[in-house]
């Protein structure tokens, strides 16, 4: 008992500690959850001799990622609201551990409401809100793991949070509620620059920001500089698993007019091969000194038709049954028709009276057909609780849900 309250006490004070981060800004990019970090999938969190974590997003979803050492057990500590780690009730740790070449997971919620003292609470989370796999590797062994939180904290754009990954001691105590954590803030973004030169500005203007597969890609590029700022080249290249389904190459710089602007226009088609998710293009200026400006954008590569939710984003505890209205807008991200089946699945005790299962029509290219949805939530309902819309287009069936709240603090 007293090796298991040091190692807690260590482990404790070491979470106190800075944690670096090798850049706040966050992109957009969807990973492939096998547990086997692949080239450019991921983008590195925070990174030290023996240990290497990653951290990115998508709306509506978290992921993270580590390489651990054998023996130890990778800790995300999670501040939803960016506000401090012993602030509020929405900070959460997820701990995973990986034994006898199988994960397991344990999450719990801090609750730093009570002025007598912080404490750890159940953190209430449906199983279908976590995923993660994990792989075996030659000094240890590779995590990589989503989290759906509830909708009324879906992150996206521009959302700040504080993050902060570790590895601890397997079946360690990390320590007590009350124990400081330092953690980084960092911002969710779908477009970042790296060493841009002072006076330098840019802005990229995407015809839409998801595209189906086989359509036209599109991205024009606004460039600005207020002081003397040259460039030779443009590059272009897709990163992680946009390569070799969008163009790539590079063109001379455009010529900048008299007020300091130019622009420069992407174009490609994506190929039949390409996977769905959040990807990357990255845009190289080669500077006239040799340096380089990276620009980097999140797009994402679409299903056919993506779901619009017009429901409460939470619900507070009623003794007395009610009914919840809505709607859920089916948006075509495709050209020309499209005639399919919609469907809504709600937990067992609730009951769906308009809604649930209707065929729908979106007639023009990228159009949107609207279906009004009227839900029976029981009474005494407390918890989170998942509803799952699917859309079903010939043989293509897509497939979203959301984590809605119900008399949650």
């Amino acid at each position: 008992m007293l090796l298991l309250a040091m190692l807690g006490q260590s482990a404790g004070q070491d979470m106190a500690k800075p944690f670096a981060v090798t850049q706040p800004i966050r992109l957009a990019i969807t990973p492939d959850l096998d547990g086997k970090i692949a080239s450019e999938e991921w983008d590195v969190l925070s990174t030290t001799d023996t240990f290497k974590s990653y951290f990115e997003w998508e709306p509506e979803k978290i992921y993270w990622a580590a390489q651990a050492p054998a023996g130890q057990d990778v800790v995300l500590s999670l501040d939803e609201k960016a506000d401090g780690w012993l602030i509020g009730n929405d900070n959460y740790e997820f701990r995973v551990s990986f034994n006898d070449g199988q994960p397991t997971l344990s999450v719990r919620r801090l609750d730093a409401t009570d002025p007598a003292g912080p404490r750890w609470i159940d953190a209430n989370m449906l199983h279908e809100a976590v995923k993660m796999a994990v792989s075996k590797t030659d000094t240890g062994w590779s995590l990589e793991a989503s989290y759906t939180p509830p909708a009324t904290v879906a992150p996206t754009t521009g959302t700040k949070l504080g993050v902060r990954v570790d590895t601890v001691p397997a079946g360690s105590d990390i320590g007590d509620a009350y124990l400081p954590r330092s953690l980084s803030f960092v911002t969710l973004a779908f477009d970042y620059g790296q060493n841009l030169p002072t006076g330098f500005s840019w802005k990229p203007d995407f015809l839409v920001r998801r595209v189906p597969v086989e359509d036209t890609f599109k991205v024009k590029y606004g460039f600005k500089r207020d002081a003397p700022v040259e460039f030779k080249q443009i590059e272009y290249r897709p990163e992680g698993y946009a390569k070799g389904v969008m163009a790539e190459g590079t063109r001379p710089f455009p010529l900048w007019d008299k007020k300091g602007r130019c622009g420069e226009e992407y174009t490609t088609s994506l190929g039949k091969d390409a996977s769905l998710g959040y990807r990357v293009l990255r845009a190289t200026l080669k500077n006239a000194d040799g340096s380089e400006t990276v620009l980097r954008s999140s797009f994402r590569v679409a299903e056919l038709l993506d779901f619009d939710v017009n429901l409460p984003k939470s619900l507070d505890m009623s003794s007395d049954a009610r009914i919840v209205r809505g709607s859920v807008a089916l948006r075509s991200n495709g050209l020309g028709r499209i005639t399919g089946q919609f469907e809504l699945k709600v937990p067992g005790e609730w009951t769906i009276t308009r809604g649930k299962d209707t065929k729908f029509t979106i007639y023009h290219s990228r159009g949107v057909s609207s279906i009004p949805v009227e839900i029976i939530v029981p009474k005494d309902t407390v918890g989170v609780f998942p509803l799952t819309f699917t859309a079903t287009i010939g043989e293509k069936v897509i497939t979203k849900t959301l984590f809605i709240p119900v008399g949650q603090p």
